[in-house]
């Protein structure tokens, strides 16, 4: 994965000439990969990101 072709998906998706699936598979990341990329950047997401994320997992220590 390039970070040139992680901002070119995330400018694509933004602009809605690529959805959240394809831009992700176009940059080599995961959906949720590129929906959290787009939000920490600022940017604005046609989906809610909140939605594609995995449910926390509580791990203890012994």
């Amino acid at each position: 994965m390039s970070q040139h072709a992680v901002r070119t998906a995330m400018a694509l998706y933004q602009n809605g000439t690529l959805d959240l699936d394809t831009a992700a598979r176009q940059a080599g990341v995961s959906p949720e990969r590129l929906c959290r990329a787009v939000e920490r950047f600022g940017g604005v997401s046609t989906t809610p990101c909140a939605d594609t994320d995995p449910e926390p997992v509580a791990v203890r220590a012994d």
